[in-house]
């Protein structure tokens, strides 16, 4: 039932236009509101029906026009007056469906119409300036007409059309009330947008507030530079998300922009944006659908609907068939929709929806309404920065209570307190998970693996489930031919070469395999195009599959057909579910030849050849045969029976009883080492699930082939089970469950929640439209974007630029490598800005005045913070990060565990500093000397704390750890600046150091030295500890 809200008619606006008229008491009216609404339908026919200058009236929801025939002598402009006024009072105070409530917005209100061409030229005039009133009719889509319940007459009645097709008149005012035949353009981000999203975050907004307090307290320097290293965040991220946006979009719609249509009885080829509810397609091989249709008529037309319900095999349509109002959308063999190709055959079809209100524009729609979530790492940093916000909040008041009570006055304490919280907050963070997060994308697009924004790369990392949809993602969404089995071979074909028990064969010398092929490509309507060894086939996928695998053999096919000219063709039918050919033979006689249902094929047979030798076929015999059809069925085959006989003239084509050759079985054929690559996911803990629109036995087959479910039985939902789960019971079952088959977009979408729902992280790739819904609800979408549809690449996260599975892997690497890179960034960053507060509620609670100055701190966290933990966000990946199962998404980034390790570390640090600073009072009392030699002796050991942070487990002596040659440049970088901070007189005025005194060396290298040792022996005691069984 379409969506209905309240709409007021306003008094100045009128909702009766006129469409034509006979001017013989005939006139065709269109009646806002009329649109799919069954109730204003019959109110408008059984208010007029009785009205005294009316004989009789007909109202079409399906069009939103009005039939009304009027007494002869009656004024047609006061006929349309009084249609005007009941149409008024049925709308008035009721329910308007929403499509075609079309408010005549910002319009001035006009005159009464005089006679009924100023009424038309008032209407089109509203229509010509009201361009939103356009947008507000097609704004939702439309539930909808259930066309395939409907037979061809019907039909045609309900969309006023005929067989000469639309006038250009009515196809003008049909496009002006429907709207261009177009599909909504998915929402880009702007320019703008990018930007603000790069510093729109918790961790960049508090740098915001610290920049503001910083200017307020006179701190222009400190200022200044936080607002730099926002600026420069923003700009890598920006920088980096546009250009993966411009290359996505590059991968543009290969759809057709013309489509052929018969109008005023001629056939034209039209744009596909001005086809009109009505229209009639003519369709021929290879046609693209443009429009939701009702086939009218047809010859053995096939259509490649795997964009749309995903299901690979071309379907056969049929115009004569009827099905009950609820019958799925796959099985609806008289409708072709938008977005779909015809494989073979012809026929012509009439448009019954357009736009926005097909059955991909419904899709669309859904996709809009799904809102994606935030990436796991967006999410974790939000709740550690607030986290660390609150911290450094009670720290710094803490800090400011302790001096105000030893003396110093409020406002140098504000000031100390408000530079503190500056220097907690790890500036260098956001700048090193953006820039980490951009060369994951960089690196990833060299691998052809497109990723749309920064926080996905790392949550390829944290997949935990990998939703697949089958056709064109696992397979090649090409028929193949795979298997052939006559009475003496049973034949595989496996990358083009034929074999028995793993032996090659040389086909053509094997007469029972020669005829099979030969027999195939006689009985086929598949057209050469081009010569040379390589032609183009041209066809139904499923004969070129025969066809290629008789090219591969040595056949000629084309001199095959000139020695056996065609002379008659039988097509499969409802009733015969098979094709025959016959053809003239070199000699004067007749061959039949025959392919289709094995069952009905082997029914017209009465020999089977074996060993070059006819054989007579027997219960015994037909019942191994049926057995063999059966086994390459349950492998996921499409399978054909194929015959033969010879005859003579005299028998006027009739068939003779026929000679039974064999089986021949056909595969959208998995693309290559796609089984490899489920081990390879299973071996990095990630789960494998297929989504498909095939049936369970195919579906089945092809999980087991894939090995889905690794060393666990294979478990399979069929979609008609799916409906009848409670949500609650879906969420326990969906655990354990591989396969889903036979699956609407609507079923995607919900095992993309559910398993969200369980907890999972998921991943969902897909291809065609069916899949952009569920592709925009995982937590990452990965479309494919050489064959992939412009739906699918738009909502996706990640789009695998040349559809290859294979880089999948190496993106989950990249992503675990990225997401374990920025915790060490984080463990380094935290523990040596944790250290500064300590080191400065320790000095002040102790009376020891500032052991480190305002400028000092930001010259530590922008200086001596930002190169090493860039080094560590680019440590290669560790040797096993493909053997550990995926992070457990509700563990924080930063947990218990690893806050009492921070802890730990930052008091080694912080006791080094504090000890440095103590012996330099001692020695030269409290000033710039114990100050500058504790600002030395911080700064080394957070460069010696760097290369601690490079491993959680292992130290820096394990000599199995890969290389990072960035981390010596970083510290050799770093080390040359801090030269500069102290051997530069106005560098080091203005940080206000003195100069380093040989004798002061040897502190401050313990002082830096000591924390860097107890903190590697930690590790490795942790490490022992581990090895003799404590986990903990």
């Amino acid at each position: 039932m379409p969506i209905e809200q309240s709409v007021i008619v306003e008094d100045s606006s009128f909702i009766v236009s006129l469409v034509h008229t006979t001017g013989q008491g005939r006139v065709r009216l269109h009646v806002q509101g009329l649109y799919r609404s069954d109730k204003l339908k019959m109110d408008l026919e059984s208010a007029l029906s009785s009205h005294s200058m009316i004989n009789e009236v007909y109202a079409n929801s399906l069009t939103g026009n009005l039939l009304v025939q009027f007494l002869p002598g009656k004024d047609q402009n006061v006929v349309i007056e009084e249609v005007e006024k009941v149409a008024r009072r049925c709308l008035n105070g009721r329910i308007v469906p929403f499509a075609k409530a079309k408010l005549q917005l910002g319009q001035s209100k006009p005159k009464k119409a005089t006679d009924a061409s100023s009424f038309t030229r008032r209407h089109q005039f509203q229509f010509k300036n009201s361009p939103s009133a356009l947008e507000v009719a097609h704004s939702q889509p439309i539930p909808s007409h259930a066309w395939h319940k409907l037979d061809t007459r019907e039909t045609m009645s309900c969309l006023e059309a005929s067989k000469e097709g639309l006038s250009a008149l009515e196809a003008g005012h049909r496009l002006q009330i429907y709207g261009p035949n177009r599909l909504a353009e998915n929402k880009r981000r702007s320019t703008l947008q990018m930007f603000v999203e790069q510093i729109a975050n918790p961790a960049m907004l508090m740098l915001g507030v610290s920049a503001v307090v910083s200017v307020a307290t006179g701190g222009l320097i400190d200022a200044a530079v936080i607002v730099s290293a926002v600026l420069l965040n923003a700009i890598i991220g920006y920088v980096t998300e546009s250009s993966s946006e411009r290359t996505i979009s590059s991968l543009g719609s290969m759809a057709p922009t013309h489509a052929h249509v018969i109008r005023e009885g001629k056939q034209m080829a039209i744009p596909v944006e001005d086809i009109v509810i009505g229209d009639l397609l003519v369709l021929t091989p290879g046609s693209y659908v443009p429009a939701d249709a009702r086939l009218l008529n047809s010859s053995r037309i096939t259509v490649d609907e795997s964009a749309l319900t995903g299901e690979s095999m071309p379907v056969g349509k049929h115009w004569d068939f009827i099905a009950p109002d609820d019958t799925p959308l796959a099985d609806r063999k008289n409708m072709l929709h938008m977005g779909t190709i015809v494989t073979g055959g012809s026929g012509q079809a009439l448009v019954a929806a357009t736009g926005r209100n097909t059955e991909i524009g419904l899709i669309q729609s859904l996709v809009g309404e799904v809102k994606p979530p935030n990436t796991l790492l967006q999410r974790q940093l939000d709740d550690l920065n607030g986290n660390l916000a609150k911290v450094c909040g009670l720290l710094c008041l803490g800090v400011f209570g302790l001096g105000v009570l030893r003396g110093y006055t409020w406002l140098q304490m504000l000031t100390s307190s408000i530079t503190l919280a500056v220097a907690a907050i790890p500036e260098g963070l956001p700048a090193v998970a953006t820039t980490t997060l951009a060369i994951g994308i960089r690196n990833s697009h060299r691998e052809k693996v497109l990723i749309r924004q920064l926080g996905a790369v790392e949550s390829l990392g944290s997949v935990q489930v990998i939703c697949l949809d089958k056709t064109g993602t696992l397979t090649q969404n090409k028929m193949k031919t795979v298997s052939i089995r006559t009475a003496g071979h049973t034949v595989s074909i496996t990358d083009d070469r034929f074999e028995v028990k793993g032996q090659s064969i040389a086909p053509l010398e094997q007469p029972e395999i020669k005829k099979l092929l030969q027999m195939v490509c006689l009985c086929s309507e598949v057209k050469f195009n081009g010569s040379g060894i390589a032609p183009e086939l041209e066809g139904s996928p499923t004969e070129c599959a025969l066809v290629e695998a008789a090219l591969n053999a040595g056949e000629d096919v084309r001199a095959l057909r000139v020695t056996y000219p065609l002379l008659k063709t039988t097509h499969r039918a409802e009733n015969r579910p098979y094709m025959m050919t016959v053809h003239e033979m070199p000699e004067g006689g007749l061959l039949f030849a025959a392919k289709g249902s094995p069952a009905d094929v082997l029914a017209l047979c009465q020999w089977r050849q074996h060993d070059g030798e006819m054989e007579e076929l027997d219960s015994f015999i037909r019942d191994r045969i049926i057995e063999r059809n059966d086994r390459l069925a349950g492998d996921a085959l499409r399978v054909l029976g194929v015959a033969y006989a010879c005859g003579d003239k005299t028998e006027k084509l009739k068939a003779p009883p026929l000679v039974w050759l064999g089986l021949i079985g056909m595969e959208d054929a998995l693309r290559p080492n796609m089984d490899r690559l489920m081990e390879e996911f299973h071996s990095a803990g990630v789960r494998t699930v297929m989504i498909t629109g095939d049936q369970s036995a195919t579906a089945y087959s092809v999980g087991r082939r894939l090995g889905l479910s690794g060393d666990a039985p294979l478990e399979i939902i069929d979609s008609a089970n799916l409906d009848k789960l409670d949500p609650d019971i879906l969420k326990g079952v969906i655990k354990n469950t591989s396969v889903f088959a036979r699956v609407s977009p609507a079923h995607k979408l919900k095992i993309v929640q559910a398993l969200q729902e369980a907890g999972h992280v998921v991943a969902m790739t897909g291809d065609g439209v069916n899949d952009g819904p569920a592709l925009k609800a995982a937590d990452i979408g990965v479309a494919m974007g050489d064959q992939g549809t412009d739906v699918a690449r738009s909502v996706a996260d990640v789009v695998l630029e040349d559809d290859n599975l294979h880089t999948m892997i190496i993106a989950i690497r990249q992503g675990r490598t990225i997401y374990s890179n920025i915790r060490k960034s984080l463990r380094f960053l935290l523990s040596t800005n944790l250290s500064e507060i300590e080191l400065a509620v320790l000095t002040m609670a102790l009376g020891m005045g500032e052991a480190l100055n305002p400028l000092q701190l930001l010259w530590i966290n922008m200086v001596a913070d930002i190169a090493p933990a860039m080094a560590l966000a680019l440590e290669p990946p560790e040797l096993d990060v493909l053997k550990q199962p995926p992070r457990d998404p509700t563990r924080a980034i930063i947990n218990g565990p690893d806050f009492r390790r921070l802890l730990r570390e930052s008091l080694f640090i912080t006791g080094g500093s504090l000890g440095v600073y103590s012996l330099s009072r001692l020695r030269y009392g409290p000033g710039l000397q114990a100050s500058s030699n504790t600002f030395l002796a911080f700064t080394l050991a957070k460069f010696l704390h760097a290369l601690s942070c490079r491993s959680e487990d292992t130290t820096v002596l394990d000599f199995e750890r890969p290389r990072n040659p960035h981390m010596v440049t970083a510290l050799a970088g770093t080390l040359a600046i801090q030269a500069l901070a102290t051997f530069v007189p106005q560098l080091r005025s203005l940080l206000r150091l003195t100069p380093l005194g040989l004798v002061d060396l040897p502190l401050i290298l313990a002082g830096a030295g000591i924390p860097f040792v107890l903190n590697e022996s930690a590790k490795r005691i942790i490490q022992n500890t581990r090895k003799n069984g404590d986990p903990n």
